[in-house]
């Protein structure tokens, strides 16, 4: 019987390890996830940026261009909510 104990200790231990393997991995995909996903805002505020300065050193503008900022400004509301939400994931 000392054997068979031996191997419910020994299998316990595996599937325990294959669980905390299993969320490790889990938790390194989501922190690359968030890592790809900040680089890409990132990236996207830069050319919001650009194009919000072209836009500012204009005079005047067109119903477009008015529109275009408009959705630009939404964009970037959008992209806020994404970081809260990102903070929170990783509180």
């Amino acid at each position: 019987m000392p054997t068979t104990d031996l191997t419910v200790r020994l299998r316990t231990r595996a599937f325990l390890f294959g669980i905390f393997m299993r969320r490790m991995i889990v938790v390194m995909m989501d922190a690359n996830h968030i890592s790809e996903r900040l680089a890409s805002l990132k990236n996207e505020m830069s050319e919001l940026r650009v194009t919000n300065a072209l836009y500012s050193n204009r005079t005047s503008y067109t119903t477009l261009e008015k529109s275009a900022s408009a959705l630009r400004h939404r964009r970037l509301v959008e992209i806020k909510l994404v970081l809260a939400d990102l903070m929170k994931r990783c509180a």
